[in-house]
C-alpha cells in the first residue's frame, strides 16, 4: 500500500476531476460535491501537478477538458466507479448494519428445520426427548456412540444431545472423537445425563461440550439452551462468511487500486 500511495494522486483530486469531466463544468461539479468552484479547480490543479500534464484548458471565463483530460477520464472514471461499488459492498449490503446477532441468521424455513441428533441407548429417553423437540426440530436418534459417529460420517447435525452412560463407547469418548474430527468439531454437543456430579460436568465441558443438563430435564430449559447454542453456531458461521466475503471484496478493491496506479503510470509515460 505504501507503493500505491506514492503513485496515486489524492483521492479528493480524482473525485473532483471525475465530477468536472463527467458534468462538463467546474460549477456543476462543485454543486454535486457541495464545495466551492474554487475548491474543485484547486483539486484539479493538484492532480495536474501530480501527473505533470494539463487536463483542462482554461481562460478567463471557462475551463474545457483537453485531449489528455479526455484520455485520463476514460481511464479513471470506470475504475473510480468500481472502487465506489466495492466500497459500498464493504460497508454492508443492507441500508443499515445489523443491530442484533439474530439479524445475521438466515430466514426461518419451516421445511428446513434444524437437525438434532440424540445419542442415547435408552429408547425411553429417546422417546421423551423426541416428544419435547419434534415440533421445532428434525430429530434423529442413534443408540450408541459408534452408530452416531457412523451417521455423522455421511450426514450432519445442527446440535447433538449426548448421553454419558452407554455400553461400549460412552458419551465422553464419543464427544472426544467428535471434537477431534475437523468436519464435526463445530457441532454443539450438550450432555443430557442422569449424572449430576460437578466432576462429571467439568469433564464433559473440558472435552468440548457446550452444555451439561442433568435429568430430570426441565422442558423449557432444554429448549432454551438448544435454541441458544444453535443460534450461536449459526451466528458464528454467518459472521465468518461475512468476513470472508468482505475480505474478498477488499482484495478486489486493492486490485482495482493497483490497476489504476499502473494505468496512471502508463498515462504519465505516454
Amino acid at each position: 500500500m505504501k507503493h500505491l500511495k506514492k503513485k496515486l494522486p489524492p483521492l479528493t483530486s480524482l473525485v473532483a476531476f471525475e465530477a468536472a469531466a463527467r458534468l462538463g463544468t467546474f460549477t456543476a461539479a462543485a454543486e454535486e460535491l457541495n464545495v466551492s468552484r474554487e475548491a474543485v479547480s484547486r483539486q484539479i490543479r493538484t492532480l495536474e501537478t501530480h501527473l505533470g500534464v494539463t487536463l483542462f484548458e482554461r481562460d478567463a471565463n471557462r475551463a474545457a477538458m483537453g485531449p489528455l483530460g479526455e484520455q485520463f477520464f476514460s481511464t479513471v472514471s470506470p475504475n473510480l466507479w468500481a472502487i465506489a461499488s466495492v466500497a459500498q459492498e464493504l460497508a454492508g449490503e443492507t441500508a443499515s448494519p445489523p443491530t442484533d446477532a439474530a439479524d445475521l441468521l438466515p430466514p426461518a424455513d419451516s421445511d428446513d428445520l434444524p437437525t438434532l441428533l440424540i445419542v442415547d441407548d435408552s429408547p425411553q429417553n429417546i422417546h421423551h426427548l423426541h416428544g419435547l423437540l419434534c415440533d421445532s426440530y428434525r430429530v434423529i436418534a442413534q443408540t450408541s456412540g459408534q452408530d452416531a459417529l457412523s451417521y455423522l460420517s455421511g450426514e450432519t447435525a445442527d446440535l447433538i444431545l449426548l448421553d454419558i452412560r452407554m455400553p461400549g463407547m460412552d458419551g465422553y469418548e464419543t464427544c472426544r472423537q467428535i471434537k477431534a474430527t475437523a468436519s464435526l468439531a463445530g457441532i454443539p454437543v450438550i450432555f443430557v445425563t442422569s449424572l449430576d456430579d460437578p466432576g462429571d460436568e467439568t469433564r464433559g465441558l473440558e472435552l468440548g461440550a457446550c452444555d451439561f443438563i442433568s435429568r430430570p430435564v426441565v422442558p423449557a430449559v432444554l429448549r432454551a439452551r438448544i435454541r441458544t447454542h444453535i443460534e450461536l453456531r449459526q451466528s458464528s458461521a454467518a459472521l465468518a462468511d461475512l468476513l470472508s466475503r468482505r475480505a474478498d471484496r477488499l482484495e478486489r478493491a486493492e486490485g482495482i487500486l493497483a490497476r489504476l496506479a499502473g494505468e496512471i503510470d502508463q498515462f504519465r509515460s505516454s
